[in-house]
């Protein structure tokens, strides 16, 4: 479709310049911060599914560039006084047989159910000419191919064969409320190959493959990022406005009494100001660089063994300039080669924390490490997101807090997944955390040492208080007495243990 087009403007150009007619041929592109590669593959934003609402990239590779281009035009254009200020006329192939969606959109801004003019949803300035408003498919097909060469020596039949069975299913937006499916959900749409809106099977690329086009690695690429998108292990804990969100409120500096001397009082203040880490659900943030990094070298793969033009250099520069603004990870090109993943099968969690059984294809063992750590919300995410970037991988937690109410102690704790071709048994999925960790003699920082220091004395403390209270809650339910009878002496709560 890529070249399709550019051949196409390319042959208009050419024969209007012989005519000498006054024609400029413009192409518009998203900037480099509304490409897709740099969106997806950059800043691991996730694609759009049939199951989600948002559908982002139609802004980015449609609606945004051809807006700016319009603010171009108009802001160029002669000022017209009066009632009618457009300086634009937009021809748009819209009909109202495309769907129920279409029909509505195109209804909303018509100046009448009769008239081809609109009004335009988003400038006053721009004016639109629905020319095939009224006109049907077989219609429209029936006279482009009994017409055979079309103006400036376009042919019907190529354009034919760009559509197939999608034929003018997918028009060009732009606007923002030109109709909300314009690429469809039915599979027949064509031009983007990367589209995640048709769920299983790609059957335009299926079609392609069918017709002897060489398109399985553009399937095998697209369903492994399917796949990926979904899998936990390649999922940032938090989306990135969650992780700005803590980092802005939590520089507040913590407001202290110099003048209150009672420790009780301390504690109880402590334990009700400690920043905890909970999570109610799980609700992840976007793809992980290390997902971003594999995706990237496959897709290198496949476009050097296919021989396709699918990622530019400019492109792959630009992704790696994501990586560092979104991580602060540096990786140079070079360190970047094209490398077939070997991908073992996503394994997806619901809501509630829990494996999706249903959607999980992965076949290796699912293992929970819990690490405690005695680090507020903030440095306790600082602590994990300095260790992906050391690492340049990442492992999924859970984060929540263990409290002892009646002590007045609390402390955070994250439960890792993992979930890796050979970690067979517990002990070496613990190992495994250690060592992503930094907890690995001849590797210790002063901040490793520190932490894992800190989580051998609080998984030794929590282990003993929680037996404690099992203990108690025992003896209440043998003897009904109260294990822990309390006397005051001087002010001071002590317990006969």
């Amino acid at each position: 479709m890529a070249d399709y087009v550019e051949r196409t403007l390319k042959t208009i150009e050419h024969e209007a310049a012989l005519q000498g007619l006054p024609i400029v041929v413009e192409r518009v592109r998203p900037n480099i911060k509304n490409n897709f590669w740099y969106r997806v593959l950059g800043r691991g934003t996730l694609i759009s599914t049939p199951n989600t609402k948002h559908h982002p990239c139609t802004h980015w590779l449609k609606i945004g560039p051809t807006q700016e281009k319009f603010k171009e035009w108009i802001a160029n254009a002669p000022v017209r006084l009066g009632e009618d200020k457009s300086v634009i006329t937009c021809y748009m192939g819209v009909r109202n047989e495309e769907g129920a969606r279409r029909k509505a959109s195109i209804s909303k801004f018509q100046l009448s159910e009769e008239s081809l003019w609109a009004k335009h949803s988003d400038f006053d300035e721009i004016m639109c000419f629905h020319a095939i408003k009224f006109v049907t498919a077989d219609e429209l097909w029936f006279e482009l191919l009994n017409r055979g060469t079309l103006p400036f020596g376009v042919t019907a039949e190529e354009l034919s064969i760009q559509y197939g069975e999608g034929i003018l299913e997918c028009a060009i937006k732009t606007s923002t409320e030109q109709g909300k499916s314009s690429c469809g959900a039915s599979g027949g749409r064509l031009g983007c190959w990367i589209c995640g809106m048709v769920s299983g099977k790609d059957p335009m690329l299926l079609r392609f493959i069918e017709e002897g086009y060489n398109y399985e690695g553009l399937l095998e690429w697209k369903t492994l990022m399917l796949q990926m998108r979904n899998d936990i292990r390649y999922r940032e804990v938090f989306p990135r406005q969650h992780y700005n969100r803590i980092q802005k409120f939590r520089d507040k500096p913590a407001q202290v009494d110099l003048f209150d001397t009672d420790e009780s009082t301390k504690a109880a203040n402590y334990f009700q100001t400690y920043e905890r880490a909970l999570t109610d659900s799980y609700a992840p943030g976007g793809m992980t660089l290390e997902g971003r990094r594999l995706l990237l070298e496959h897709l290198l793969f496949v476009q050097e063994r296919d021989g396709h033009s699918l990622i530019s250099e400019d492109e792959v520069q630009a992704v790696l300039e994501a990586w560092k603004d979104t991580e602060g990870i540096c990786i140079e090109r070079s360190e970047i080669k094209p490398k077939a993943m070997k991908y073992d099968g996503e394994l997806v969690f619901l809501p509630n924390k829990t494996v999706n059984t249903k959607a999980t294809k992965n076949v290796n063992e699912v293992f929970y490490v819990t690490i405690e750590l005695n680090k507020e919300e903030k440095e306790l995410y600082t602590f994990l997101k300095n260790r992906q970037r050391v690492n340049q991988t990442s492992l999924f937690f859970f984060p929540d807090c263990t409290e002892f109410k009646d002590m007045k102690l609390v402390w955070n704790k994250v439960t890792f997944v993992v979930c890796k071709e050979g970690i067979r048994t517990k002990s070496e999925a613990t190992e495994f955390v250690h060592k992503w960790l930094g907890w690995r003699y001849g590797s210790f920082t002063e901040e490793t040492k520190k932490a894992a220091i800190n989580f051998l004395i609080l998984s030794a403390l929590s282990e003993g208080l929680e037996k404690r209270q099992q203990e108690q809650q025992n003896s209440i339910l043998n003897d009904g007495l109260d294990p822990l009878p309390v006397t005051k002496t001087n002010g001071q709560l002590a317990f006969a243990i």
